[in-house]
Order: C-alpha cells, then structure tokens, then sequence
C-alpha cells in the first residue's frame, strides 16, 4: 500500500505535481491519498486511487506500508500516522516531499525537527538540502510533459504583448506587488490582467484587500497553465518560500517570457537568460524594468529568446518525476 498526503484545499503547484506521481503510480495494487474532500475535488486523480478525506482512516494489519507527504503542512500527520500503524503491526516506511521552503526562522526549525522522523526526504531542488542533510535531490523538478515545449520551440513565437499573473492570494506569493507594476505599465499603454486562485482561510481578508488593489486588471481566466499564450509574459512576484515555481517553468514551457522574483531555482530556470528576466525580491522598479525590456526588445530578438527557453524546458521534463516514483518503489520494495 502506498499512500499519499497532501491536506491543501485548492491546486497550486504543489497539487500538479502530485497529479503526475498519482498517475505514474496507478498501476500499483494499492494507491490511497488522503486530502480534504475540497482539496480532491481540485485535483485529477487515477480512478485507481482510493480517496480519504482523513489519516484515521487507514486501519491496515500486517501490511507493507509506504506514506508519503507531499506538503511540508502534512509532515506531523505524517510521522503520527506511521507510529500508530507500526504500533498495529505494519512494517511502514515514510517519504516526505519538500516543495517549499519555510517561511520564517521558526517554521524552519519546526520543519527541521519532524524530517528527523522521516525515513527518505525528497527535494524539488538542491537548496533544500539546508532542512535535511542526507535529503535526496533527483533532477531538479520541472514539467512533467516537454512535447509542447519541444514543438513550440521549433516555431517562431511572436509577442502577444500581454503581461499577465496568476497566483493563490497568500502573501508569499506577492501578488500585492502588481499594482504599482501594472500601474506604471498601463500608464505607458501596454496591457495587463491578473486572476486569483482561492484564498486559503486564514488568507481570506488578504484576498479581499487584493482585488480590490488588483481591481482594474483582475480576470475571471482560469489560474491554469491553459490561460497562457504563447508570447505571452508572465509575472511571479514572489517574496517567499518558492523553491522550484512550477508556475514559473509552465510559463516558459507554454512560450511565455517569464519575469520572476530572484528566488529558489528561478534564477536557473535559464541560466543564459533566454526568455526570462528576474529581479530582487520586492523591488517593484526592477519587475517594470524587465518586463519593459521584454516588451520593448527587437521582435526578432524576443522569438529567438524563446525558441531557447523552451528548448531547455523540452529538455528537462519529467526527470525528477521518474526519479522521485523509483524512490517511492524502492521503499515500498524495502
């Protein structure tokens, strides 16, 4: 039995990555997840894959058991579980997936102290090594699928000239940033639109205070990949916690230039800064200056950016997917 953690109640990033490891995994016997039932209904998953809304619900006896947490929140519910099915006489084994890292002092240390208690530890990215020494690190995380990436980068992608964002309302994100980007832009006559995802509870007020900020650019566009166009540009504004920004590499493997916060990966997503700009977190100058560059530079020199952006993207995929499923199977094997 194999079964995974993830208690997020909307898809982000994190909840794309557990679609393609559910699906990768479904030829197994016994695939479980257990998420809230808001959560799930987010989500694609295998008909395969048994759904429970809670970590009560597993009452195996005597079986071989692999958990695996696949956000830092379910990293206690994580251990609890393996200590009250081992009690019951199950041989368990634990993985936990790292995909973001904590944003404070104090919830680094916490984090520190629960993977003490994990088995194997996963990272979207070498960074993450500061939580965990001995954490794996398989090719850092990237699209699971690279076939339009490869086919667009063997076409010529003109400039849309639409500057677009998306993003959960959570602080971390930045999303508060864009108006006074978006302003300045609008002002010098280029076009912008943001969409929001669902606010987590406790980031409700925060989503209100946004769209009202975001009020002159927000759309009604789906927060998915689908809503972006190649020659499109994209903006992260993060100013926390990112560390793989799977929304980032979408972007690019979807034919838009990308304009992101210097965190995590986001400064190697294109190490020779084709298609893509960043700037120092918060700095709302820096964001309207790349995003000018990129709206202002030669159309010729823009497409060939691109081709190159998204050849890189074709080249990565679906590496670390292959990596993290043998490492699942290898502990459910021991």
């Amino acid at each position: 039995m194999i079964v995974f953690f993830d208690p997020k109640h909307d898809r982000g990033g994190g909840q794309v990555v557990l679609e393609r490891l559910l699906e990768l995994l479904s030829a197994e016997p016994d695939i479980r997840l257990v998420m809230p039932q808001d959560g799930y209904a987010a989500i694609t998953a295998p008909a395969a894959v048994q759904h429970l809304t809670t970590s009560a619900e597993l009452t195996p006896r005597g079986e071989s058991v692999t958990l695996v947490a696949n956000a830092n929140s379910a990293f206690p519910d994580l251990v609890r579980t393996a200590r009250r099915l081992r009690a019951a006489g199950n041989a368990v084994r634990t993985v936990a997936i790292v995909h973001n890292y904590p944003l404070s002092v104090a919830k680094g240390a916490v984090t520190k102290g629960v993977l003490r208690f994990v088995d194997v530890t996963v990272a979207v990215e070498p960074g993450l090594r500061a939580l965990r020494a001995d954490i794996l690190t398989p090719s850092w995380l990237s699209v699971q699928d690279g076939t339009r990436a490869a086919t667009l980068s063997r076409t010529t992608i003109g400039r849309t000239g639409r500057v677009k964002s998306y993003g959960r309302p959570d602080k971390s994100k930045g999303l508060h940033l864009l108006p006074a980007v978006f302003s300045r832009l609008q002002a010098e006559g280029f076009s912008c639109e943001v969409a929001l995802g669902n606010a987590l509870q406790e980031q409700e007020s925060y989503r209100t205070r946004l769209a009202t900020d975001l009020a002159p650019w927000l759309t009604d566009g789906p927060r998915t990949p689908a809503w972006i166009d190649p020659g499109d540009i994209f903006v992260v504004p993060s100013i926390g916690g990112e560390a793989a920004c799977l929304s980032a590499q979408e972007a690019l493997s979807n034919g838009a230039f990308v304009v992101a916060s210097r965190l995590g990966l986001m400064p190697y997503l294109s190490p020779t800064r084709q298609g893509m700009r960043t700037f120092a977190v918060g700095d709302t100058d820096g964001a309207t200056d790349a995003i000018r560059e990129a709206l202002t530079m030669p159309s010729a020199d823009y497409s060939a950016e691109l081709a190159g952006s998204t050849a890189a993207m074709a080249q990565r995929a679906g590496r670390w997917y292959a990596e993290t499923v043998q490492i699942i199977l290898d502990q459910q094997s021991a």
